[in-house]
């Protein structure tokens, strides 16, 4: 499996040998490997304000940092250079395009390094934010370096620093002006073609997969944009592209090639990407919650169930897609998609539900403690307001346990429930009294116990209900009936839980 968290760590140290300043932002993704100190919208003033002294600043974001920095984005004024690249999932190309900024994509190490120069140099040159988009595809080595530092030292020009001297234009003009011509040339100036024949426009995120099936387009021109943001549409004179995604179809009018075989490639990739950072692990508490949900009866109670974008299950093309999917209650679920109303963030959520004097209910929030991160402030917030209300964290080791200890720092009462893997039906009594609770309470698995046991499927009993499979453990498999992969499965005993049949047993 690709080691996401190392490449993110060497494009780091890639940038911080080519800003002066590179500062760390985001959301759910950025926090699982650094520690965030600063709200992606206060990271762009802070990069905004090291701009106009002259520096050359890069800031690190995931897709969902940045579409929450897009306002402060859209205003920043640029003197020296400021470069934003988003490691991303969900495909920020269009909000790129909504904003008329400069964006690159790289589609290997060597590329990188040239998006890291184009975007510092032009950046200053047309006094632009530049946006470089990065994802799991980019498999970064040992060997990327950057570029060099330009030594400077922090100046400021009062007359330059003229109040609102762009950022009034573009509030006017709908966050929106004229991309300098310079920079459409430049965008024509970054192209690599490979072969010849009817061209064939490869998407950055898609040259992985298409330099290992390079013998399926050796009759076609294989074109690669470093910009897709202004896309050079009159220099490409493409007839198909490759894309994981919609974007360069809708921008050329062309058709896809391979569009099954990319999607499911890119589907394969960004799971891996949740399994790494998010949850599906084996003996992830976040299936126990899930399973909790999916038998959950509403009885007498209009409940909001909201979950954090982090624990979104359907992934498509476009990335992490919240389902909506409002279906009738008077069935049992099928999935835990069926029942979740809200994806968002989840503290905002009981906030707002808190403020809303919404009585029919509570709202049940599923919270990643990487989102409790620096938000004291919204949390003393939700405690002060007396009203009914369910926020349960999952914790799997020591993820962002830091974020738990500001609980205890600022007075908040939470309660524990402990998830011993080795007697999962003995832990059932306090997991199913999470339901009924109020407050917030902390899923905790006890790690040191998973091991003990494993587990296998007895065919007598198993009738192929799909319990087990609804937990989406990746060592549950199915064949003609459910298997438990025993190479994958870590015995964490989930799957006894779930199962109602009793089919599923402990290996002596």
């Amino acid at each position: 499996m690709h080691d996401v968290r190392g490449s993110i760590m060497r494009i780091t140290d890639a940038l911080r040998n080519s800003f002066n300043d590179v500062l760390i932002t985001g959301s759910y993704l950025i926090n699982k490997v650094f520690s965030i100190k600063t709200s992606p919208e206060n990271t762009i003033n802070e990069a905004e304000a090291l701009s106009g002294m002259f520096r050359d600043v890069a800031v690190l974001i995931d897709d969902i940092g940045f579409l929450n920095s897009l306002g402060s984005l859209g205003v920043a004024k640029v003197r020296g250079s400021l470069t934003v690249f988003v490691y991303d999932i969900h495909d920020v190309r269009p909000f790129c395009n909504l904003m008329n900024l400069p964006c690159l994509e790289p589609w290997d190490q060597e590329s990188l390094s040239k998006a890291i120069k184009e975007s510092r140099d032009y950046s200053e040159a047309f006094e632009l934010p530049y946006v470089v988009r990065l994802g799991p595809w980019l498999s970064i080595g040992e060997s990327v370096s950057g570029i060099g530092v330009r030594h400077r030292e922090p100046t400021f020009n009062k007359n330059w620093g003229e109040t609102m001297r762009w950022g009034l234009n573009r509030l006017l003009d709908g966050v929106r002006r004229d991309m300098p011509e310079e920079v459409r040339v430049r965008s024509r100036d970054n192209i690599t073609i490979i072969n010849k024949g009817d061209g064939v426009l490869v998407s950055g995120s898609a040259w992985p997969f298409i330099k290992d099936h390079i013998d399926r387009v050796s009759n076609y021109s294989i074109v690669l944009s470093l910009y897709v943001n202004p896309l050079p549409k009159n220099s490409i004179n493409a007839k198909y592209v490759v894309d994981p995604g919609d974007y360069l179809v809708r921008e050329l009018s062309v058709n896809k090639l391979m569009s099954e075989d990319i999607d499911k490639w890119y589907n394969d990739l960004i799971n891996n990407i949740i399994q790494q950072f998010f949850f599906r692990e084996p003996g992830d508490p976040l299936m126990i919650i899930e399973w909790l949900f999916s038998k959950y009866r509403r009885q007498g109670e209009v409940p909001i169930i909201a979950i954090d974008p982090a624990y979104a299950h359907l992934i498509d093309i476009e990335g992490l897609t919240p389902s909506y999917d409002m279906l009738p209650t008077f069935f049992e679920p099928r999935s835990f998609d069926q029942i979740i109303d809200i994806v968002i963030n989840p503290l905002m959520a009981v906030l707002a539900f808190l403020k809303s004097g919404y009585n029919y209910g509570r709202l049940i929030a599923v919270a990643n403690p990487c989102t409790l991160m620096n938000q004291e402030k919204i949390i003393r917030e939700i405690i002060d307001i007396k009203n009914e209300y369910l926020i349960i964290i999952p914790l799997i080791k020591d993820e962002c346990k830091d974020a738990i200890n500001v609980l205890s720092q600022i007075g908040v009462n939470y309660k524990v429930i402990n998830y011993d893997p080795s007697t999962p039906l003995a832990s059932l009594s306090g997991l199913l009294s999470i339901i009924n609770s109020r407050g917030i309470v902390i899923v905790n698995i006890i790690t040191n116990s998973m091991g003990k046991y494993m587990f296998k499927i007895d065919d007598e009993y198993c009738d192929n209900c799909g319990d087990c499979l609804r937990i989406k453990c990746p060592a549950i498999q199915l064949s003609r009936k459910p298997i438990i992969d025993t190479k994958i499965c870590i015995g964490c005993g989930i799957c006894q839980l779930v199962c109602s049949r009793g089919a599923i047993v402990k290996i002596p």
